[in-house]
């Protein structure tokens, strides 16, 4: 199946199941993502924090579905509220005999900083809002001696002009971790309107 390209108003994410031979796959399911912009990140997140990976495990959730477990540590908590760790809860993974694979879920490594967006963790098929939109690099830029912000596809956050958050291929460009937590934290201060519908 083809890529959808993310920025399109509606992209549609296909489940693929995979299992060993003699195992019924379960039906094909599919969800919508609509594009969300900054202010509806803020608004519609639980909890926004800052964190670090320090640990992946994958198995069944309390349900028996396969799941794919992130927890966060050293976090800095933005918005809501949280423990000392955070573990977020994606439905896919390695459960067993199944494989459940969807195309633009997140996935992690363990060591890496982000922003996460939460939103329904636990009960939702992803825990981010707007899935790989609630997502946010925090990469060390050694030449300028600051942590900046780059998107889910590692591509620099340069701005935010009106209620959209900018990009460019310039690493130089990022903005710092600093001025995004500014950003959230002015966002959440004085709220830029009426949402879309939807999660």
């Amino acid at each position: 199946m083809s890529r959808v390209p993310r920025f399109l108003l509606l992209a549609t994410l296909a489940w693929t199941v995979l299992t060993l031979p003699g195992l019924v796959a379960p039906p094909a399911l599919a969800m919508v993502v609509m594009q969300r912009d900054f202010p509806e990140l803020v608004a519609r997140a639980e909890q926004v924090v800052v964190g670090t990976v320090t640990a992946i495990t994958q198995g069944q959730d309390e349900s028996g579905a396969p799941s794919t477990f992130v927890t966060f540590s050293d976090l800095t908590v933005l918005k809501g509220d949280a423990g000392a760790t955070l573990t977020l809860k994606f439905y896919g993974g390695v459960a067993g005999n199944v494989a459940v694979m969807i195309p633009d879920m997140p996935t992690f490594t363990l060591g890496e900083r982000d922003v996460v967006f939460v939103a329904g963790n636990g009960p939702t098929v992803c825990p981010l809002v707007g899935v790989w939109q609630g997502r946010f690099h925090v990469r060390h830029d050694e030449t300028r001696n600051t942590d900046v912000i780059e998107d889910s596809d590692h591509t620099p956050v340069t701005g935010l002009v009106g209620r959209k958050l900018q990009r460019a291929p310039l690493r130089a460009a990022a903005i710092t971790l600093d001025v995004f937590r500014q950003m959230i934290a002015d966002e959440l201060a004085q709220p830029s309107g009426p949402l879309m519908p939807g999660r």
